[in-house]
This record gives structure tokens, C-alpha cells and sequence, in this order.
């Protein structure tokens, strides 16, 4: 039933995942994915983060849709410690926060809304890149 579609080809970055994970070099520095790893390249759960997720499980009262723009609490939170509590754009009412899945989720809406309201604008990639990156929905140099 799926002979006719083609294979896609390999993620470059995380071919240089697989690529350090076979480099002997002892002096080798990881950084492919932009995550924190220990010597025995496990990714830790700080103390904090645990607390904060069971925080989080504990008060929770509903499964409902937050929105795209995630929880406008969290918006009110971080604003002011972005730009600080004092900052004349928060007292003109000028800023908003959106809350993104992740890194590469919020580079994605960044670089979709210039694409689409700042005309003329160019945003650079790294190569390699990830692939969700170079979505056909953007407009290409």
C-alpha cells in the first residue's frame, strides 16, 4: 500500500547525534540537540522541574485546550520578568507573550510572524538545520 511513497531522507542534526555517539575522541563537546547532558550523557531532571511538574499535576482541574497563545496567566508572569516590572512598553500596553512548545516551536512562530508582518526581513538558518525549520509555508531566500 506505501510503495509508491519515498523514503524521506535523514535528519542532518540528528545524524550528528549518531556521528558523536560513534566518535571515541574523549575530549568531544555534544552540541546537537541544545540540551544539558552529564558525563554519562543523561539529560538530568532538575529538583525544580520535578517540583514544578508535581506542582502542576497536583493543582490541576481541568484537560481543556489552553488556546494558541498558551495560558495568558503565564504571559502576566513572564512579561515583567522579560522586561522588567518597571518597563515603560508594560505600562503603555504594548507587549504580550505567547507560549510556545519548546524552543523550536517558538523559533517557528517567530519566524512566522515576520515572515508574514515585516516584509522584506530575512531569516537566517544554520546548516544543517531541523527540518521543521524549512517548511514549505515560509517564504524561501
Amino acid at each position: 500500500m506505501f510503495e509508491q511513497i519515498a523514503r524521506v531522507p535523514g535528519d542532518a542534526i540528528l545524524g550528528l547525534i549518531e556521528a558523536f555517539n560513534k566518535d571515541t575522541n574523549p575530549q568531544k563537546v555534544d552540541l546537537g540537540v541544545g540540551v544539558y547532558r552529564d558525563a554519562n550523557g543523561n539529560t538530568p531532571v532538575m529538583r525544580a522541574v520535578k517540583q514544578a511538574e508535581s506542582r502542576l499535576v497536583d493543582n490541576e482541574v481541568t484537560k481543556t485546550y489552553i488556546g494558541s497563545h498558551g495560558d495568558p496567566r503565564f504571559g502576566k508572569v513572564v512579561l515583567p520578568m522579560v522586561l522588567g516590572v518597571s518597563s515603560p512598553v508594560l505600562a503603555a500596553n504594548r507587549a504580550s507573550a505567547t507560549q510556545a512548545p519548546g524552543g523550536t516551536g517558538a523559533l517557528r512562530l517567530a519566524a512566522d510572524f515576520i515572515a508574514s508582518n515585516l516584509k522584506g526581513r530575512d531569516i537566517w538558518l544554520s546548516t544543517p538545520t531541523w527540518p521543521n525549520h524549512l517548511a514549505s509555508s515560509m517564504p524561501q531566500a
